[in-house]
């Protein structure tokens, strides 16, 4: 009985020392190191938050992080390196899908796996020489520098296909993201002209794009590639002088179509004020020609009317006088004459002049008298007349 609970005592110590901890931003995978059918090899699960059983000599335990990380390829020194393409087939190079029991595999493949990948010389991020950022032609053969930011983090359900297929550290993940990302942003960008690298939503685009294309070659390795920034790009010094003289040039035809725009502004302004004034004098002009037109309407109906109350007035007076000519050509007639002649004579001079012996005037017949009156008055010179012929006259004395 000491025995039995001396051993337990050891394993339950033995068990309480051998568990390892995974933290809530970290996924952890366990391999199994023995040479079993169905026990060995890498456990399928990934290890999220908890505390896991870990004998060293029993188990393999490795954590990734779970947080987002970033490849910076941008201009800094790093040193030579192998052919970039060949990292995108380290996958390849490896065991290309898991066995009929899902991502366990046994101690000797894993082994296997690990000896290939210290095997795989990719040094693309070191800083010892050369620049490490992306050369890339664009569409139309020119030669463009471009800073790329590639951020990513280990898809957590696949941490057992990583650490299969890529590695269980931080740089191996790098190697494999690094040289996958460059080969193909040289592709995707490799299809913008020059002058679109200067259009934002045009390089947005294509960095999307390539986004696509990288999770659909890193997604099956347990890798995800949350964005891909451009933070700057640069042209040969020749061609950055030519864009900056067509920038120029274009500069001067913008400012050239604004001014033009303005002297048509403003001709259209002095056009519009024009017509508007001649649309007022027409207006004013229209209006002073009604008013006249009514004045003279006005005028011509007074008139009109004056002149009817004229014609009317002359009618009836000829009327008046048709109707006195019968009344006036009897006896009472000849007296209303007399009447009327004796009233215009009142208060003048009559002055009867005999014509010679016997010949007198009958005052009584006027027509008599009223031709004799003005007989005398045609013959009679006036005072004037007189002064003229006596100062005419020579030799007389006055």
């Amino acid at each position: 009985m000491k025995k039995i609970g001396v051993i337990s005592g050891l394993i339950l110590g033995l068990v309480a020392g051998g568990c390892i901890q995974v933290a809530s931003d970290e996924v952890g995978v366990r391999v199994v190191n023995l040479p079993l059918p169905r026990v060995g090899g890498v456990e399928k699960t990934a290890k999220t938050t908890g505390t896991y059983l870990y004998l060293p000599e029993l188990f393999s335990f490795y954590k990734l992080p779970r947080t987002q990380q970033k490849l910076e390829m941008i201009e800094e020194q790093r040193g030579p390196t192998e052919d970039e393409g060949a990292a995108i087939n380290i996958g390849k190079a490896m065991i290309q899908s898991p066995n009929q029991r899902g991502f366990e595999l046994e101690l000797p493949q894993v082994e296997k796996q690990m000896q290939m990948l210290e095997q795989v010389k990719v040094v693309p991020h070191s800083r010892q020489e050369g620049k490490n950022n992306i050369r890339l032609k664009t569409a139309d053969g020119n030669d463009v520098w471009v800073d790329v930011v590639v951020s990513f983090q280990v898809i957590e359900e696949l941490a057992p296909v990583l650490i299969q297929k890529v590695g269980y550290t931080m740089t191996d993940i790098a190697d494999l993201v690094g040289p996958t990302a460059r080969s193909v942003i040289r592709s995707v960008l490799g299809e913008l002209r020059s002058a679109e690298f200067y259009e934002a939503k045009a390089r947005e685009d294509k960095l999307t794009k390539a986004a696509t294309e990288l999770n659909a070659m890193l997604n099956p390795f347990g890798i995800k590639v949350t964005s891909l920034a451009l933070p700057e790009f640069r042209f040969s010094k020749d061609y950055e002088n030519i864009l900056r003289e067509k920038a120029l040039a274009e500069q001067k035809r913008q400012e050239y179509e604004r001014l033009q725009l303005a002297a048509e502004q403003e001709k259209a302004a002095k056009k519009n004020k024009a017509t508007g004034e001649a649309d007022a004098n027409i207006a004013l002009a229209q209006g002073r020609k009604l008013r006249a037109e009514q004045e003279a309407d006005a005028s011509l109906y007074a008139k009109t009317q004056q002149a009817d109350a004229t014609r009317t007035r002359l009618v009836q007076e000829a009327i008046g006088l048709q109707a006195l000519v019968p009344a006036l050509a009897g006896p009472g007639g000849e007296a209303q004459v007399a009447r009327e002649i004796a009233r215009a004579l009142q208060g003048k001079k009559i002055l009867l002049v005999p014509a010679g012996p016997g010949a007198g005037i009958n005052v009584l017949n006027l027509n008599e008298l009223l031709q004799t009156y003005g007989a005398v008055k045609a013959i009679q010179p006036t005072a004037s007349e007189k002064a003229s012929s006596e100062q005419a006259a020579p030799g007389k004395n006055p």
